[in-house]
């Protein structure tokens, strides 16, 4: 199952952040999950403790803002979110923590993704990014995820999801499951997405 079935309307397509629609730092990815091996349903134990307090407040205050500064978008990515939001639901679905929901919050809206998304969900910290979401996606209606990390891309599949994966370094050399479509990068996929669009438009004239 690969992008070419996206066809459904009003189903979701979502999207990664770090590394799909905002560029990580030096344009350098090191931190991507390469466990191809992770299979649905197996849990995942929390990995950081409940939030509130001091702690919490000074965070999102710091480092948060600091994070996710300045971080430029990835050409097409506006393009490939535009596309996907004339005929599908698209939600931003990211593994980082809740802590930093006002600055991600923001740093979207300042780069014209706002208006376009119908929601963004964020990690509580529950859960491992490739766990967080997997457990999202598990009760959506999804034609399709895109990613750049190797284990979620995997684990996606294997939950029946078509994945789009961004091309990276690190996510190279590695034995996909069926449903995992490799794209060289954002501008790649805004045409097909948009490709998708107009030929299902054409189809209904």
């Amino acid at each position: 199952m690969g992008i070419g079935h996206v066809t459904s309307e009003q189903r979701i397509i979502s999207f990664d952040l770090d590394g799909v629609l905002a560029a990580p730092p030096l344009g350098w990815n090191p931190t991507l999950d390469r466990n191809v091996s992770l299979q649905p349903g197996a849990g995942g134990a929390a990995r950081r403790g409940q939030r509130g307090g001091l702690l919490d407040w000074s965070l999102a205050r710091t480092w948060y803002s600091l994070r996710y500064a300045g971080r430029p978008v990835r050409p097409g990515a506006l393009d490939a979110v535009r596309a996907a939001a004339r005929r599908y639901s698209v939600i931003v679905l990211t593994g980082r923590s809740e802590r930093g929901r006002r600055q991600t919050q923001a740093w979207l809206d300042a780069q014209g993704f706002g208006e376009h998304l119908g929601e963004l969900v964020m990690n509580d910290g529950a859960r491992s990014s490739a766990r967080h979401k997997e457990h999202a996606l598990s009760q959506r209606n999804v034609a399709l995820h895109i990613d750049d990390d190797a284990a979620t891309a995997a684990l996606l599949a294997r939950c029946g999801i078509a994945v789009a994966l961004l091309d990276w370094p690190r996510n190279r050399g590695l034995a996909f499951p069926d449903g995992v479509t490799r794209y060289a990068d954002m501008r790649e996929l805004a045409a097909v997405i948009a490709a998708l669009e107009n030929g299902a438009a054409n189809a209904g004239g």
